[in-house]
């Protein structure tokens, strides 16, 4: 369900009813969190660490590695960030248009 939710880009009201209506529709005794926080708290102790790489909202391409230092996309010149807006007295992070979540692996020897 979190991986739909990522994918459709899902709003948490929205997905906290699905997972509402899956919960009321199954046997009484499941165990299916009744909410994102819950969902969120339960797959967190399976230890997956998720690293954000920001890409081009038109997604032609990740910066990452060697182009983690670049602002515009080398094949459709879009921007990486969204413009900061009016006058501030310190200036604001860059947010880009688009991240993605990369989830690495972690191994387990059962020795």
């Amino acid at each position: 369900m979190l991986s739909i939710k990522t994918e459709y880009n899902i709003p948490r009201e929205c997905f906290n009813d699905v997972i509402g209506l899956m919960k009321e529709t199954n046997p009484a005794d499941n165990l299916i969190p009744s909410d994102l926080y819950r969902t969120k708290k339960l797959v967190s102790k399976l230890g997956l660490t998720a690293t954000k790489i920001d890409c081009c909202i038109n997604g032609c391409m990740l910066y990452y590695k060697d182009d983690a230092a670049k602002v515009i996309c080398r094949t459709c010149n879009a921007p990486r960030f969204k413009p900061n807006s009016g006058k501030q007295r310190r200036p604001k992070k860059n947010v880009p248009y688009s991240r993605l979540p990369h989830f690495e692996e972690k191994l387990f020897c059962l020795h």
